[in-house]
């Protein structure tokens, strides 16, 4: 929906906790924190955002499977995601 010719985002909700970043075919995970998520993305807090790639899985937990995302932008540790 566009209000006065800006795109409206949907609703974020903080939830400031720990997630992790799984690679398709890596055994290993990397732990992040998830600042605030939305219906269509995140904002999270990594460790070294230059060995996050592109597309990866975010997960809540180690057991959960995930949502896949592709980085939309980077600012310092900061990055945001889309799930598609």
């Amino acid at each position: 929906m566009r209000l006065f010719g800006r795109k409206q985002r949907a609703p974020r909700r903080k939830i400031d906790r720990e997630g992790w970043i799984a690679f398709p075919g890596d055994f290993a995970a990397r732990r992040c924190t998830v600042i605030d998520i939305s219906e269509g993305g995140a904002k999270l807090q990594v460790d070294d955002p230059r060995f996050t790639r592109t597309q990866f899985e975010l997960r809540l937990s180690r057991t959960d499977p995930g949502r896949r995302c592709r980085v939309t932008w980077r600012r310092g540790s900061q990055i945001g995601v889309t799930f598609f």
